[in-house]
Order: structure tokens, then C-alpha cells, then sequence
């Protein structure tokens, strides 16, 4: 008899152990939550082990240059680990695939989906047992900067095309891991032509790309339609946005990086100073873009997950 209890022990330790590894944790992968141009818009849900309450969200939106990139957590990716503490702490995470751009795509489309995906969020928020009252947005680089410009924008803003008329794209906060938040000044449209000229002589591949991003951004050329393209590239700056009003941000970012300058993440700190916003700004010390290196992911995901909670109700 003491073995049979001693096999039914082992077997509800085994079915009710916690979750050790991201593989272990809940998921729902590849769920539409927008369809356009015949396009399904895709996210995965990361749950935690069911409760009576229910849970607050935290939205990922990834990285890769506005143009690559995918909402699945590469194999030994370091925020495999964040991800994974922060469905222990109880938050519910949706990773988001966003439009990417191309020759023929362009802003805002990449902003229009990361609302519809806080819309798409609550309007089944019973379905998955979210918080719809607690959503937080989380973005890596250019994720920062589309994620930013969400939940700084009206909520009527780059809302035109929404499914869930009915539903708010408001969040209780966001966090930027080392994102733009001024495009005009990491793209230097404003820079002397001297200065210009001197760049594409000694990185011409750069400026090449610079001018495409710029035309991926507003469409506009800026060698021909200078103020056009300063003017459509102010509209996606999460700076333009910031007021009084403006949720709590975080911002993690390294000091050595040189894709997106540490500098940007001081403009953004400035504005929101300014306005009286809350805010921390983390440094990560010799961090490049990215962060991929060891030093620095426990203080990052210690920082993220306090002020998460901080900012939960």
C-alpha cells in the first residue's frame, strides 16, 4: 500500500512542479489577432499556472530593424529567462508579430498592430483570464520605438482600421530596452550637408541603408524632399508624444552601444522629465545593442519585473 502512495506523490509533484525553463511554461502559439491584406498578424501567449486571479499582461514586441525579427524566443536567448520570471511572478505574456517594412510598406502599420494586438487582448480577456485592466507594453529596439509610440499616441491615434472599435489601446506602462526615441536625430536629417557629405564618403553601405530606413519610415526621399522626411519621421518619435499624461516608462539601455546611441535614451528621460513623468533610466555598463552579453541580465530583469510591479494595481 505505502508504494502505491508513494507513486501517486511523485506523480503530483511531477504534474504540479513549477516552471523551471521557458519550454515548461504554458503556451498558446499563433493566434490571429488581425487580418489585413489578407495577411494573419500572429502572437503566443505565455500563461501562468491557473489561478483564481486573473493576470495582468505584459506585451513583447521584438527587435530587428523594422524590416526582420519574429515574436518567438530564439533558443538560449537571454529573455527566455525574463520571460519565464515574469510568468512565475503571475503576468501573462503575449509576444507580438508586427507588419515589417518593405519597398512597398511603411509606417504606421507596424504602430496600427501593436494597438489592435492591446485591443485584441481585451476584448478576450475572459477567454484567457487577462487582467484587461493591467497591460503593460515591453519593446527591444525598434519594438521599443513602435511600442512607444502606442502607448504615448492618443488612443485614438493609428486606430483607423481597428476590428475592436469598442476596446482601449491604453496601457498602465511601457518599457524600452535600448530603443530610438528621436528618429530625426539617430537618422542626423537635420546634420550640416558638409557633414553628410563626409559620411557617405566614408560609409557609403551605411547611407545607403540610412536613406532607405528614412524612405521605409515617410516614403520620402530625403536627398530630394528634406522637410517632408523631418516632418513624417517626427510623427513615429515617441518624443512627440510625451505629456503630462504619459504612462510610467522604463528604459534599460547600454552605454557602448553603437546602433542606437545611449544619447537617445537621454532625450527620452529629458522629455519626460519635463512633463513629470515617471521614469528610470537603467544603464547597462559597456552594454552594446542588444545586451546579449552575461554581465548586466540580472540586474535588467530584477529592474523590469519591480517596475512592473510597481506599476500594477
Amino acid at each position: 500500500m505505502k508504494w502505491k502512495l508513494s507513486i501517486i506523490l511523485i506523480l503530483c509533484l511531477t504534474f504540479f512542479k513549477s516552471q523551471t525553463t521557458i519550454s515548461e511554461v504554458s503556451k498558446i502559439p499563433d493566434i490571429t489577432y488581425k487580418t489585413s491584406d489578407s495577411i494573419d498578424h500572429k502572437l503566443d501567449i505565455y500563461l501562468p499556472a491557473q489561478s483564481n486571479k486573473k493576470f495582468p499582461v505584459l506585451v513583447f514586441l521584438h527587435g530587428g530593424g523594422w524590416i526582420g525579427g519574429d515574436k518567438a524566443f530564439p533558443e538560449k536567448f537571454y529573455m527566455n529567462d525574463f520571460v519565464l520570471k515574469f510568468v512565475q511572478n503571475g503576468y501573462a505574456v503575449v509576444s507580438v508579430n508586427y507588419t515589417l517594412l518593405d519597398k512597398n510598406t511603411n509606417f504606421p502599420k507596424p504602430i496600427e498592430d501593436s494597438k489592435e494586438a492591446v485591443r485584441w487582448i481585451r476584448a478576450n480577456a475572459d477567454k484567457y483570464n487577462f487582467d484587461e485592466k493591467n497591460i503593460g507594453l515591453w519593446g527591444a529596439s525598434a519594438g521599443a520605438q513602435i511600442g512607444m509610440v502606442a502607448a504615448y499616441s492618443d488612443d485614438s491615434q493609428f486606430s483607423e482600421h481597428s476590428n475592436f472599435p469598442g476596446q482601449s489601446a491604453k496601457v498602465n506602462y511601457v518599457i524600452d530596452y535600448f530603443g530610438p526615441s528621436d528618429l530625426n536625430k539617430l537618422l542626423r536629417t537635420e546634420d550640416a550637408g558638409f557633414k553628410i557629405f563626409i559620411f557617405k564618403l566614408i560609409f557609403p553601405k551605411i547611407y545607403t541603408m540610412r536613406n532607405d530606413m528614412i524612405r521605409g519610415f515617410t516614403t520620402k526621399d530625403i536627398k530630394e524632399q528634406k522637410q517632408e522626411a523631418i516632418d513624417g519621421l517626427k510623427i513615429y518619435s515617441p518624443v512627440t508624444y510625451i505629456n503630462q499624461n504619459s504612462v510610467p516608462t522604463l528604459m534599460i539601455h547600454g552605454n557602448k552601444d553603437r546602433i542606437v546611441p545611449y544619447s537617445q535614451s537621454e532625450i527620452l528621460k529629458k522629455k519626460l522629465d519635463e512633463n513629470n513623468v515617471k521614469n528610470e533610466l537603467i544603464p547597462i555598463d559597456k552594454g552594446n545593442h542588444g545586451l546579449n552579453e552575461e554581465p548586466g541580465h540580472q540586474l535588467m530583469m530584477e529592474k523590469t519585473l519591480e517596475f512592473m510591479k510597481q506599476n500594477t494595481y
